[in-house]
């Protein structure tokens, strides 16, 4: 009997251990958009990028490591001029447990500079996370697209 309770619990408890790990890269994603609100986008994506991190962007040639992402923040410094915010709508987690994925919509404000209004663009994103040897997460691959505004 317990042999047998033993094998029923197995896939439960390996699917709790798999939740728990998608609830962390959850979590993350979002206390990564929390910190870009707050502190802004350089310090937030330096923050979270891993050391080998690739970030997409569109029309020009990808960022393939941290201190490459760094340099291109320091050139192109947009804090406190534009509010960056993401909400995953999907993530998972390979069976691994130390890659996963988030999956979700962003939109930045981009505030009048007086000879426009205020404007605000939408999109999708997808940011591939790696487990860290401390077991936080840092995302290795980020990249995204505008969309047309939500329809509400």
């Amino acid at each position: 009997m317990k042999k047998t309770l033993c094998i029923l619990l197995i896939p439960f408890l390996a699917c709790t251990t798999h939740k728990g790990n998608v609830d962390d890269i959850l979590k993350t994603d979002k206390e990564f958009s929390a910190m870009c609100m707050d502190k802004g986008m350089q310090e937030a994506f330096i923050k979270y990028a891993a050391d080998d991190v690739v970030k997409l962007r569109p029309g020009e040639a990808p960022i393939m490591n941290k201190p490459d992402l760094e340099k291109m923040f320091a050139e192109h410094a947009q804090d406190g001029v534009l509010k960056f915010q993401w909400t995953p709508v999907k993530a998972d987690i390979a069976a691994s447990g130390d890659l996963g994925y988030t999956f979700g919509n962003w939109s930045i404000f981009v505030p009048s500079d007086g000879t426009t209004r205020d404007t605000t663009i939408y999109g999708n994103y997808i940011s591939i996370w790696k487990k860290q040897t401390d077991g936080s997460w840092k995302y290795v691959l980020d990249g995204g697209n505008s969309t047309p505004a939500p329809e509400n």
